[in-house]
């Protein structure tokens, strides 16, 4: 092992050599050193800048960072801050900070001395591989302290990743605030420390943050160094009371391990001090029913002085508006076991899917790799594989294109380069690591070597460059607009229902164009819809519809224009009653990618329709059945040849889509069916019947048959159009997704 070791190590040299060659030729900029004595205020704009060394910065200076500014640290290389300092990058262009090389990391940075009228502020900073990103030191002092929306990942150390000490109470004058909010901790082996969470002269809101994914291997319980965040939590009388609220604390991970044996389990927080309580409501500790929060705060308890931790509710889910962060994993469809060694693995793996609490995306660095040992190296290889993204991006299927076990099993898979839409850091996932025996293998983080099996599987940057001089989340700076709650994905396999408002129009024979747009053939539509959506694009649904539709030879205005039928004095008038039942395909001309995007469709399909024409005589109010009397000499002399009441036919139409929410969706929609029928109105191209054969066939009706089938008193045929009758309708559909 040390043998291959040492030769991965001076490999590592070269590579890392060629990387920063490179890196720093491609971006364009020069790497500038930071001043070992900052003796007044300095702003340093975006760029890169070495660390070696101690730096100082005196009391009455501030250092003023600003977004695309990147630090990088030599080995235990520090940054003292006696003043003031302002970090503060922007959304998808973070400050990044980082280490020449991963194995001998940076130290960071120190906050010392009393300073009453200096703020410390760290803002959108990426931490990644720095040994102590921020720490307090004992009797420190500030006006106020802000530490949020930060990225503190792979703290390889064991210790204190963030440390906050006890404040100068001497010399302290006033509350201080301290903030730490809105950040994420995760993949480390150290800790956040709090001396004193409690205090007459400081108040800490430790609220809205992520902390997942850190593991402890090798050490037993002992608490200050096997829990992701430790704290002290006193009481005494004037003490400020803190808030701890919002937060994502679980699936962190201990490790022991015996001659061919592991133990692991889960720790998630430690807390100790003189107070009889402390309430833990309103955060959210992992699955319920893998009891993670009763496992961990049996451990809390254990072995110390401490309050007595209870919660009256816990989240059941991480909520949205955290930063980024997978909260379910599945591997080949069943729950990750955390305990997984690829050596005793049964099958291959194939499948990889991730449940995220807010959309993120995959950056331009992703990668899926495979760390292993091979001969007397360890090497990296990068895997081939398929992405799937459903439910708004917030559910990612990674197929794995290729077999791990050709390049053995002494080794693990590890998910990394996803962002949210800020461009923060979703925690990275290892699978296999944690069952490693070897612990010289389990401890070490491949860094800069990657073999390459293909030319497929070279990127445009190498995904571990520890030298970040780019923001390795540019591809989620061009697509930020599909974020923030906007970002969709037309899930496959889902089940909708809706409800369709809108407006029936009427093609036929007392229609005054052949393409009707006159409001007088407008009448009101409403119905039903179900619909299964298959694919990304495809779709079947059912409708159901309930209309009316009309039509007159008198329409308002000057008639001299009108060509339609035979002519106007026929004084014909109609309203029929349609119910209809279709079963449609549908087709998404695009994919819904945003809340925003109107996506076209087309569709077409059968449906069988009931149909009943009505009609009145000279305004007296009453609706006769057309159909029953024969108005054009069905039912004389005892025939019995009425156009049947319910025909079939084919509709067809487009549409465009756009979200209202993230499950509803609202269209607007043109539908026409084509009929196999003549008789929506009533009117087709038979005669006028006899009077008095019609008043025969009519016993009940007598005249008043005769003024509905001939108002007009005119002779020969009703209408010289052969053509069947139609209609449409337009409006409104809203649908609601069925998760």
């Amino acid at each position: 092992m040390i043998k291959r070791l040492i030769t991965y190590q001076f490999r590592n040299l070269a590579v890392i050599a060629a990387m920063l060659f490179v890196v720093i030729s491609a971006v364009g900029q020069t790497v500038q050193k930071l001043p070992l004595h900052i003796r007044n205020d300095l702003t340093l704009d975006a760029g890169v800048y070495t660390v070696t060394g101690t730096h100082y910065l005196s009391k009455e200076a501030t250092l003023s960072i600003k977004p695309g500014v990147t630090l990088i640290f030599e080995k235990d290389a520090t940054i003292r801050i006696d003043g003031g300092i302002k970090a503060i990058g922007e959304a998808n262009n973070l400050i990044n900070v980082t280490s020449t090389d991963k194995t001998r990391p940076g130290n960071g940075f120190v906050i010392n001395g009393v300073r009453p009228n200096q703020d410390v502020e760290f803002k959108l900073v990426r931490f990644n591989y720095i040994k102590k990103p921020i720490s307090f030191e004992f009797r420190w002092s500030r006006n106020s302290v802000k530490l949020t929306k930060n990225v503190i990942k792979n703290s390889l150390y064991e210790g204190a990743a963030i440390e906050v000490k006890d404040i100068d109470n001497l010399l302290t004058e006033k509350l201080i605030p301290f903030e730490f909010k809105d950040n994420t901790f995760c993949n480390s082996t150290s800790s956040i420390l709090i001396s004193n969470i409690t205090s007459d002269l400081l108040t800490i809101d430790f609220d809205n943050n992520v902390i997942t994914r850190n593991e402890y291997t090798g050490r037993s319980r002992n608490g200050i160094f096997t829990s992701p965040v430790y704290m002290t939590y006193n009481h005494y009388q004037r003490n400020d009371v803190p808030t701890l609220t919002e937060n994502s604390i679980f699936d962190n991970f201990y490790s022991l391990y015996y001659e061919d044996t592991f133990d692991i389990g889960r720790t998630n927080l430690s807390v100790i001090g003189n107070a009889d309580m402390m309430d833990l409501s309103g955060n959210y500790f992992g699955n319920p029913e893998k009891r993670e929060i009763e496992e961990t705060f049996d451990f809390i308890s254990a072995n110390f002085q401490a309050p007595f931790l209870y919660f009256d509710s816990t989240l059941t889910l991480p909520p949205s508006y955290l930063n980024g962060h997978f909260y379910e994993v599945l591997v080949n469809s069943e729950e990750l076991d955390e305990r997984m060694i690829f050596s005793a693995y049964n099958g291959e793996i194939n499948t990889v899917e991730m449940r995220y609490n807010r959309p993120v995306i995959d950056g331009e660095d992703f990668g899926v790799f495979y760390h292993f040992i091979s001969g007397d190296s360890i090497k990296s290889i990068r895997i081939k594989h398929t992405l799937k993204w459903t439910e708004g991006n917030q559910y990612l299927k990674i197929s794995l294109n290729e077999k791990l076990k050709k390049y053995g099993l002494e080794g693990y898979l590890e998910v990394n380069g996803l962002y949210d839409s800020d461009g923060m850091d979703v925690p990275t996932l290892y699978l296999g690591k944690k069952g490693l025996l070897d612990p010289e293998f389990r401890g070490f983080v491949p860094q800069g070597y990657i073999a390459y099996a293909s030319p497929y599987d070279l990127p445009k940057r190498n995904p571990n460059d520890t030298i970040v001089a780019y923001n390795p989340n540019s591809k989620t700076l061009l697509d930020t607009s599909l974020f923030n709650g906007s970002m969709l994905s037309l899930i496959k396999g889902y089940y909708d229902y809706g409800v369709f408002i809108g407006n029936s129009i009427y093609f036929g024979d007392l229609n005054k164009t052949v393409v009707s747009v006159n409001p007088r053939n407008m009448r009101p539509n409403g119905g039903l819809r179900f619909g299964y959506q298959a694919t990304e694009k495809l779709r079947f649904g059912f409708r159901n519809s309930y209309m009316l539709i009309a039509g007159s030879d008198q329409p308002k205005g000057n008639n001299s224009s009108n060509i339609r039928g035979t002519t106007f004095e026929r004084d014909l008038s109609f309203r029929t009653t349609i119910i209809d039942a279709s079963v449609l395909v549908e087709y998404n001309l695009l994919k819904f990618k945003q809340s925003s995007s109107f996506v076209p469709s087309v569709f077409a399909g059968g449906n069988m329709f009931y149909f009943k024409p009505m009609a009145q005589v000279d305004g007296e109010g009453k609706w006769y059945d057309l159909r029953s009397i024969g108005t054009e000499g069905q039912t004389i002399n005892g025939a019995n040849n009425q156009y049947r009441k319910v025909m079939y036919g084919i509709p067809f139409g487009a549409s465009i889509k756009r979200h209202i929410s993230q499950f509803t969706i609202v269209s607007l929609s043109y539908t026409y069916n084509k009929t196999f029928t003549d008789y929506l109105d009533d009117v087709s191209t038979g005669y006028y019947p006899d009077p008095q054969d019609l008043m025969d066939a009519n016993p009940v009706l007598g005249p008043t048959a005769v003024k509905l089938s001939n108002p007009g008193n005119q002779p020969e045929r009703r209408s010289y159009s052969d053509d069947n009758d139609g209609y449409g309708y337009w409006g409104l559909t809203f649908t609601y997704k069925i998760r």
